[in-house]
């Protein structure tokens, strides 16, 4: 990790896009949640303070996974995305975020939240009760994260382009 980005660590926001985005990835089989924690927090290394990343992203996830078994949704991949698609576009159920503020970066980094694992698992539950009550918004069918590009250096970690075959 380079001495530049000390201290900074992803926003929130962030943070809680790459807990359901890694969930996803795990819940569909494609390495264990430590595996891919500590991918995806190398991931981030060169924009973040990955200090204590790994760890947070397995905790996020734990609490995650606990609250999805302990409701009945139906499509569990569905209402990730669209919490990931949410976190990206919502400050809350009722604020659509400011991609491009007048002033600052909202990917800039920050310190760091002691609470942050807490922080995204309540974030899902509201947004989970909120999708279940009507009042949040699902992430529209046509959405790709390729739209997302005012947060195209999150959103290209994430979701990164599929591998070329070899030839």
């Amino acid at each position: 990790m380079s001495n530049a980005n000390t201290g900074k660590h992803p926003p929130q926001f962030v943070f809680d896009m790459i807990v359901a985005q890694i969930a996803r990835a795990f819940l569909e089989g494609y390495a264990s949640a430590e595996d891919l924690a500590k991918i995806e927090a190398e991931k981030f290394s060169s924009l973040y303070d990955i200090q204590d990343l790994e760890a947070d992203i397995l905790g996020g996830i734990e609490r995650l996974l606990i609250f999805i078994e302990s409701v009945e949704i139906s499509d569990v991949d569905l209402i990730l995305s669209s919490f990931v698609w949410y976190s990206a576009n919502y400050e809350n159920l009722t604020t659509p975020r400011k991609k491009k503020p007048m002033f600052g970066n909202p990917l800039k980094g920050k310190p760091k939240q002691t609470s942050r694992v807490f922080a995204a698992a309540s974030s899902f539950k509201t947004y989970a009760y909120g999708v279940g009550s009507r009042k949040a918004p699902v992430r529209p069918p046509e959405w790709k994260p390729e739209d997302e590009v005012e947060f195209e250096p999150i959103f290209s970690r994430l979701y990164p382009p599929p591998e070329e075959p070899a030839t």
